[in-house]
């Protein structure tokens, strides 16, 4: 029986007061249904975030397992870090589909990548972690394949998402967890000074027409250049989705500096669907 991830971020980027926790969560995840495969979501705290990350993941109908990728902000571990442990939160335990988890490891390891099992790289990351009230909401009886990315190079993302593919399904939700451009000098990025709210909106667009656009070269080259925290995931879920001819559709987009009003320091947030 594996471990359990204890919350890294609780009464930071979530509430961690169950009560509390499950009524935001909710307030957030109204919406239709619809038969989404894979997704793409942000990360962020969820003063900012959580209106949107609602949104996509509740346009996703019931799933077995979910495979999130996350990012891998500590920069600790392998390329490709897997988590064989359960996943606490303040709703209670996300189990790991353990199984699914060594199967798609195992053929990751043949291409020789880089992929492990490595708790460390997933113990204090919040990205997979505040993902996952939503599901535990919107979801009954789901399984997680929790992975971290870093460090690729293109041809790599590639490779990932050619085996990635075979396993995402009826059953299997791919999810990639990601925020937009970060702005500003708290994050070492400041390409304009003038209107940036503009201009923000501007650099985001471009990556997601790429995205929307399966352009996943595209996708990598842009992301490389900027402040995307998600460049692996969003190159992978783009490559898989022109595997399996799926189609994209943009649920939302804002940033950090609209909720706050604050252009100083301003993180872009995406919500992509899949299907």
């Amino acid at each position: 029986m594996p471990n359990i991830r204890q919350p890294s971020v609780a009464g930071q980027f979530y509430p961690a007061d169950k009560t509390e926790l499950e009524d935001e969560v909710k307030e957030y995840s109204a919406g239709k249904r619809k038969n989404t495969s894979m997704a793409i979501v942000p990360h962020a705290g969820y003063m900012f975030s959580g209106k949107l990350a609602g949104e996509v993941i509740g346009k996703i109908g019931k799933k077995k397992d979910f495979i999130i990728l996350g990012v891998n902000h500590s920069g600790l571990g392998n390329k490709v870090s897997f988590s064989a442990m359960n996943f606490s939160t303040p709703l209670g335990i996300v189990k790991n589909n353990n199984a699914l988890t060594n199967k798609i490891l195992m053929h990751l390891k043949k291409e020789n990548i880089g992929a492990e099992l490595n708790e460390q790289a997933h113990e204090h990351e919040h990205s997979i972690e505040v993902q996952l009230p939503f599901l535990q909401v919107s979801q009954e009886n789901f399984k997680i394949i929790p992975v971290l990315l870093k460090g690729l190079g293109y041809e790599e993302c590639k490779k990932i998402a050619e085996i990635l593919a075979e396993f995402v399904n009826e059953n299997v939700c791919l999810l990639v967890s990601s925020d937009f451009t970060h702005y500003g000098k708290n994050y070492g990025f400041v390409p304009f000074v003038k209107e940036v709210r503009k201009n923000l909106y501007h650099l985001d667009n471009e990556s997601i027409i790429n995205i929307l656009n399966l352009n996943s070269k595209k996708v990598y080259e842009l992301a490389e250049k900027s402040t995307i925290c998600g460049l692996y995931g969003l190159t992978i879920i783009s490559e898989i989705a022109k595997i399996k001819k799926m189609k994209a559709k943009l649920v939302g987009y804002y940033t950090s500096g609209d909720v706050v009003d604050n252009w100083d320091n301003a993180v872009g947030y995406g919500g992509v669907v899949f299907g």
